[in-house]
């Protein structure tokens, strides 16, 4: 994506960004300073993401700036406009999270690791554009072959991981 793109990106989602944090704060303001330091970051790394996959980094990123937020919030130990309003429920929900988040991390290395056994090519391409949204441009130019291509072979392994792994991921 090019500098130019950040203002349009900013107008479209920045109401996204703030209703997010607002969902995990549950304090607006700082839902906007969230905002604001998503965009920020956005900003920082703009011309390494790509536009098709803005709105799934938005949303990433400003899920887990909120969450930073509580967890700095808690290791202040001070009372805040956060603990003041937070609710036991979503304590629990949140600890939970952290769990499943947990068991998803080990969940999507194992997977990985069976992905990689079975095609290196596909586990290369998929962790690079996928997982660490480089550019599909500068990956399909590195290994010589076309972003449809390459988006294909994603594709392939996608199916691959669908196909022998999905039934266990819901069963996590």
């Amino acid at each position: 994506m090019k500098k130019e793109e950040f203002e349009p990106v900013y107008i479209e989602y920045h109401q996204m960004v703030i209703h997010l944090a607002y969902d995990v704060l549950h304090d607006y303001d700082l839902a906007q300073d969230v905002c604001q330091e998503v965009f920020m970051k956005l900003d920082e790394k703009i011309e390494s993401l790509d536009r098709e996959r803005i709105k799934g980094w938005l949303l990433r990123c400003g899920k887990r700036k909120a969450i930073d937020f509580v967890r700095r919030a808690y290791r202040k130990n001070e009372v805040s406009v956060i603990a003041e309003k937070m609710e036991e429920d979503f304590v629990v929900e949140y600890l939970l999270e952290i769990e499943t988040e947990k068991s998803r991390k080990q969940f999507r290395n194992f997977v990985l690791d069976r992905l990689r056994e079975k095609n290196q090519t596909w586990y290369e391409l998929l962790v690079r554009v996928v997982v660490e949204s480089e550019p599909a441009v500068i990956v399909a130019e590195e290994y010589g072959i076309t972003v449809e291509n390459l988006r294909m072979k994603i594709s392939r392994a996608r199916h691959w991981l669908y196909k022998n792994y999905y039934q266990s991921y819901l069963e996590l």
